[in-house]
């Protein structure tokens, strides 16, 4: 999780470990499934549609079938739920070796075995402020807290004075162990035809309509600023459900745009 509000990273983040821990043991991701229309613990299933569970699980679930995506705004409840063989849950989800939770750092109740605090590079939270003033959920103290610190979104050419600022400014305890991500890209997926294309496809000539409903999409502007100066930002808010009138407008502003365009988005978007 995070002490700040707005997006460190954390899907990206969770879908990694995912990756390095499927193959070991039986995995099962536990997310609160913000802006689901359904209440209480839910697990997915091949009927699950996004508005029953969130669009991050459901994201989770369509990318990783094999592992157990569940959702409960109580945490605990939802632990149990899936560690236990209970009626409501189906006995494929009994022995979970690792229960993956999406953004609880705050929540007390439950006592991780490791917890991991993500830190957004551009907005560290050595230079932020408590809500109102800042973005700080809690105080910087909570940062004690954490086993791991992973500082996120970092540009692929990190200097090496700059890693060394960071860490001494970060003031970390001995247990702590503190690392360094950024994000690279695979090609751009078309949603309803063609092939895929590597981002190096575009061209300074290209127009790109840039439409996110993230908590911080300057990352992908600074991403896709080397490939062309042409970038219309649409942004609308953190798990956005677009309607038809968005869609209109969507319309609106991309007929407009000068050939050649094209839109993109980003995976839970899509």
């Amino acid at each position: 999780g995070n002490i700040t509000v707005g997006g460190t990273g954390k899907t990206p983040h969770v879908e990694y470990l995912i990756e390095l821990l499927q193959n070991k043991y039986k995995v099962a991701v536990l997310s609160r499934g913000y802006k689901r229309k359904s209440k209480g613990f839910a697990i997915a299933s091949k009927e699950s549609t996004m508005r029953d569970i969130g669009d991050e699980p459901f994201q989770l679930h369509t990318k990783y079938p094999k592992i157990t995506v569940a959702v409960d705004k109580d945490r605990c409840h939802g632990i149990q739920t899936l560690t236990e063989s209970l009626p409501s849950a189906s006995s494929s989800n009994s022995n979970i070796d690792v229960v993956l939770l999406d953004d609880a750092f705050q929540h007390r109740y439950v006592k991780p075995g490791v917890n991991i605090l993500l830190v957004d590079y551009h907005r560290l939270i050595i230079y932020d402020q408590l809500l109102p003033a800042g973005r700080l959920r809690e105080p910087l103290s909570g940062k004690n807290r954490a086993d791991i610190v992973i500082v996120t979104k970092c540009p692929a050419d990190l200097k090496p004075m700059e890693y060394r600022v960071i860490t001494k400014a970060m003031n970390l305890f001995p247990y702590q162990q503190l690392y360094f991500t950024t994000l690279t890209y695979g090609d751009l997926q078309p949603i309803f035809c063609g092939e895929n294309r590597p981002l190096n496809s575009i061209t300074p000539n290209d127009h790109v309509l840039l439409l996110t409903g993230i908590a911080s999409p300057k990352q992908m502007m600074l991403d896709l600023s080397p490939y062309t100066p042409h970038i219309t930002p649409l942004t609308y808010g953190d798990h956005h459900d677009f309607t038809p009138s968005d869609l209109a407008h969507i319309n609106e502003i991309f007929n407009k745009m000068p050939s050649p365009k094209l839109i993109i988005t980003t995976e839970k978007d899509a």
